[in-house]
């Protein structure tokens, strides 16, 4: 199971990067801080968002794996999926606590989840309230990425340094 989650891992970070370098290639001669603002808030929102759908990203999908609830078994809320996934931001040593557990990674053991093997075939569940969450998480990553950057080139700032 190890070898399955680090696989799917591997594949969606291949797959942000991927869209990433489209779109910084797409827009590469506009020059403008709030693209850049835009880009890096779409990087932090997949990173998080990346198992909101039926607790699979398109890694997992492609593992046959998904998370679901440590003792209901059942899917998670996108609140819990995005909370588990805040930890990725410590990838290295989210791998070393998943070799070591053997069966869990730092941010399965704050959400109360866990990765099982998945072989039903079913169509993807999206409904309107997963679409609302994930562009509300986009939505203050994104302010929060413009006040760090105005912050970081303020005046006040630049006289602290």
């Amino acid at each position: 199971m190890i070898i399955k989650r680090l696989v799917a891992f591997i594949l969606d970070l291949v797959m942000i990067a991927m869209i990433m370098n489209v779109l910084l290639f797409a827009t590469q001669t506009i020059d403008s801080p709030i693209l850049l603002q835009l880009l890096s808030a779409l990087i932090v929102t997949l990173l998080l968002c990346k198992d909101c759908i039926n607790g699979q990203s398109v890694g997992k999908r492609i593992m046959k794996i998904h998370v679901v609830d440590e003792k209901s078994k059942t899917e998670i809320s996108i609140i819990r999926s995005i909370v588990r996934n805040i930890f990725t931001i410590f990838w290295i040593v989210e791998v070393a606590v998943l070799f070591i557990s053997k069966d869990k990674r730092i941010g399965d053991y704050i959400a109360k989840t866990e990765v099982i093997n998945y072989n039903k075939i079913e169509k993807k569940r999206f409904n309107k309230n997963t679409l609302y969450t994930i562009l509300i998480c986009f939505l203050i990553i994104f302010a929060l990425v413009f006040m760090l950057s105005n912050l970081l080139h303020s005046p006040i700032f630049k006289l602290l340094l």
